[in-house]
């Protein structure tokens, strides 16, 4: 019996060529997806980065809030009184405030907001110094209980003004001891941008432009100060 010849199509298949032309297309399907799902992770990491980082800085301005919001009138010399123990510049403010109960125990304490520089960029600190009678040098104070508020790539600065009594602009510096401060302003910006990494933080203290004047001489004083608290707790 004679067998006929088998068709050529029939033994048609993939040549090499198409082969290695698949594997290529496929190759390049992978990779786009590869740098694709790269691109999606580097984002979410971005994202989350942020967020956690947006949630860093609310904690550290809520405690913040709650420290400048209790600042104390306290006076220098309870006798002869030439200023309130406040002190204010672009990197720091140091004041007094009754700590609320707690472990480390209540009453009134000295209280320093510091920013300091780090390798990533700034930190603030807070730390705080039990009111001693005779110790009103807060350069000398013995710090304690420091804790870190915020520490990341910012850039972080401190803000003073008093509008009420005529001190509209923002200063870097709290220079006259003789009233406080009505509002403190905290700015913290991106370093590479120069961009607010939140909206600008203003905290106005709890207290009148009237009854925190020393003397009536003072800029937008009209009134003396009376039953202002002294370094030694009492009143004058």
């Amino acid at each position: 019996m004679r067998r006929l010849p088998v068709s050529s199509q029939s033994e048609s298949g993939f040549t090499l060529l198409e082969i290695l032309v698949g594997l290529l297309i496929s190759s390049l399907i992978l990779a786009g997806l590869s740098f694709a799902m790269k691109a999606i992770n580097g984002g979410f990491e971005r994202t989350s980065q942020s967020l956690e980082r947006q949630g860093s800085i609310a904690s550290a301005l809520q405690i913040i809030d709650g420290d400048l919001s209790r600042i104390l009138r306290v006076l220098d010399d309870p006798a002869k009184p030439q200023g309130f123990l406040f002190s204010g510049s672009e990197t720091q403010a140091v004041f007094i405030l009754a700590e609320r109960p707690a472990k480390t125990g209540a009453g009134l304490y000295w209280v320093r907001l510091l920013v300091r520089r780090t390798s990533g960029g700034s930190e603030i600190a807070r730390m705080r110094a039990a009111v001693l009678p005779g110790k009103a040098d807060a350069a000398a104070l013995d710090w304690r209980d420091e804790v870190i508020l915020l520490n990341g790539p910012y850039n972080i600065t401190f803000a003073y003004r008093a509008p009420r009594s005529g001190i509209r602009s923002w200063a870097s510096a709290w220079a006259d001891q003789r009233m406080l401060p009505e509002q403190i302003k905290i700015e913290i910006r991106d370093p590479a941008s120069g961009l607010l990494r939140v909206p600008v933080f203003v905290q106005s203290l709890k207290i009148t432009a009237e009854a925190d004047c020393v003397v009536a001489e003072a800029a937008g004083c009209t009134i003396k100060t009376k039953g202002q608290i002294t370094a030694k707790g009492g009143g004058e």
